[in-house]
């Protein structure tokens, strides 16, 4: 009986079976839709009375993790159905935010939404891609036409040479030692997160993450029919003690991580636990991917960043992925993948597979920008804003349970209770302010989440955001929900 391999006996007996509940589910050994043990037959097993195991079924219900059918008995409830605050209806609004009557503007009301729920960090200072056509349609006669036609071409799947070189440069920002033969550029750090998973992952492998991460790799995992192993962190990151269980209690072929800037609650991963971590991983022979895309508006602009990147202290395991979307422009579907030299060919053919290739003019865009020094001025130049709005965030909700970063693109807003996420995130909505729910970022069936992402670039204007932080500052200063 599988739970009674997870119960860990201590007082009160009823929380501690509701607690072996959660392993198992977070861990994937119970699986949604499963029944459990009938309360006697579970009583049985474990020598409690039936009124323990009553107790603490009633309690994993409350906690989302069982339903309870009359005449059936109780069983593993389904995952929590994922937002997804990229569509139309989270990104511009939604059609039913209130209008001018209720007191806050929404669509179709006269005032606008305030969208702190999406990182688009600081688009308008993106940069120039007018110039950036003309510069290349203007370059000298013969050069431009010879290279614009080999733009058209169909090109080896991991890209040209010198986009490859360019990318090289990009991701030595991020610490790591790449030289252009060491990286495939894909289209997006999501293609480079997908082409990762469905190259080296197969049907039924576990993939590590924690408990609060990036809602994607949840989606993606499903329709790859990959297990998401949410596993236990603290301050610094995941616990390397709680990812050597996951992986001795059914095996990770992955263990995927943001170290720099962990997407929602902004904390980094110091450099004694990437060490730790890495260990684990080895002991166990554990791919680690590791996706930092918001790393640069947080490292150093020249030296070596405080922590050395997981591609750094175990390369012969590390997929790196450097993004250039989140500086350079949404649509610049352009990342850096860093895998160790040995899965490169693999990597290689899913793209040929999947996309053939990214559209060459995209590359030759971001190789120009990264050249000639344009994306270091726009990074320097959205470090200074990030760092402006942090200052304002800190200011508007001080007092709050605000974790943010100097110069990082979000917040995370710590609740008190009983907010929740999710009943903050529509409270605020009716506001006319859009912020992303807790919840959103789990990646098991646990307790509701006490917390919201603030994204700090998704208004143009710093008195937009001002207006937008003052309104969630009177929802925490009024009355609480009712439970």
């Amino acid at each position: 009986m599988k739970l009674a391999d997870l119960y860990v006996p201590s007082s009160p007996k009823y929380l501690a079976l509701a607690d072996a509940v959660e392993r198992g589910v977070a861990g994937g050994l119970l699986a949604p839709g499963e029944a459990l043990p009938t309360q006697r037959e579970l009583a049985g097993a474990l020598g409690v009375t039936v009124g323990t195991v009553t107790r603490a079924y009633a309690e994993t219900a409350r906690r989302g993790l069982t339903v309870g059918i009359t005449g059936r008995g109780t069983f593993i409830a389904e995952a929590r159905p994922d937002v997804d605050i990229l569509t139309e209806d989270a990104v511009l609004g939604g059609p039913d935010l209130p209008g001018p009557a209720d007191g806050a503007a929404g669509r179709g009301g006269t005032g606008p939404v305030r969208n702190l729920g999406f990182i688009a960090p600081f688009e308008r200072l993106n940069p120039s891609l007018g110039e950036a056509l003309a510069r290349l349609a203007g370059t000298a006669k013969g050069r431009a036409a010879r290279d614009l036609c080999e733009l058209q071409r169909y090109q080896r799947p991991g890209g040209l040479e010198r986009h490859r070189a360019a990318g090289a440069r990009w991701a030595r920002r991020y610490g790591a030692a790449v030289d252009p033969d060491d990286l495939l550029i894909c289209a997006g750090s999501q293609h480079a997160l997908v082409t990762i998973l469905t190259s080296l992952c197969k049907p039924g492998d576990r993939i590590a993450t924690e408990i609060l991460g990036y809602p994607l790799l949840k989606q993606l995992a499903r329709r790859l029919r990959l297990h998401v192993v949410p596993v236990r962190s603290d301050e610094s990151g995941m616990l390397p003690d709680a990812l050597d269980a996951a992986c001795r209690s059914g095996g990770v072929a992955a263990v995927y991580l943001m170290p720099t800037c962990r997407n929602p609650t902004t904390g980094a991963v110091p450099a004694a636990r990437r060490r730790e971590l890495t260990e684990v991983c080895r002991r166990h022979d554990a791919l680690i991917i590791e996706d930092d895309v918001f790393a640069l508006s947080l490292l150093p602009e020249k030296g070596a960043p405080d922590a050395p990147p997981f591609s750094a202290l175990a390369p012969e395991r590390t997929c790196l992925i450097a993004a250039t979307s989140e500086i350079l422009g949404g649509g610049l579907r352009v990342a850096y993948l860093c895998p160790p030299q040995h899965l490169l060919p693999e990597l290689e053919r899913t793209i040929a597979y999947t996309i053939s290739m990214v559209p060459p003019l995209m590359a030759e865009l971001a190789a120009l920008w990264i050249e000639d020094g344009t994306a270091d001025r726009v990074l320097a130049a959205k470090r200074a804003e990030a760092a402006a709005r942090n200052r304002l965030a800190r200011s508007v909700l001080d007092g709050f349970g605000l974790e943010s970063r100097d110069t990082g693109f979000f917040c995370w807003l710590r609740l008190p209770r009983p907010w929740t996420g999710a009943a903050f995130a529509d409270a605020a909505r009716r506001r006319g302010v859009l912020v992303a729910e807790g919840e959103h970022f789990l990646m098991g069936h646990t307790t509701p989440e006490h917390g919201v992402r603030l994204a700090l670039g998704g208004v143009d204007e710093r008195d937009e955001l001002s207006a937008a932080l003052t309104e969630l500052a009177a929802l925490l200063h009024g009355p609480a929900p009712r439970t």
